[in-house]
């Protein structure tokens, strides 16, 4: 079903568009991921409604569904994509 109208309550919240994330290999194309969330960030900033970017540089404590990331990441990892 495509969305036609954005609820003047709701905001957007672009989780791990970055750089380290968007370079891992996936499921689906990131560059088509990160094309979609560009349509999304630019509907939403056009009827002036909240639009939250997240980028995560550690883990959560307690999760161990795999194994925890040692030592620092890589330059650029956390920025933002484009």
């Amino acid at each position: 079903m495509a969305l036609t109208t954005l609820d003047p309550n709701t905001a957007l919240i672009v989780i791990d568009l970055q750089n380290g994330i968007v370079a891992l290999p996936t499921a689906h194309s990131t560059g088509e991921v990160v094309q979609k969330s560009r349509v999304l960030l630019d509907a939403f900033r056009a009827h002036q409604l909240p639009v939250v970017l997240v980028n995560v540089a550690g883990v959560a404590p307690g999760r161990n569904e795999q194994p925890r990331h040692s030592g620092a990441f890589p330059d650029g990892w956390t920025d933002l994509v484009a």
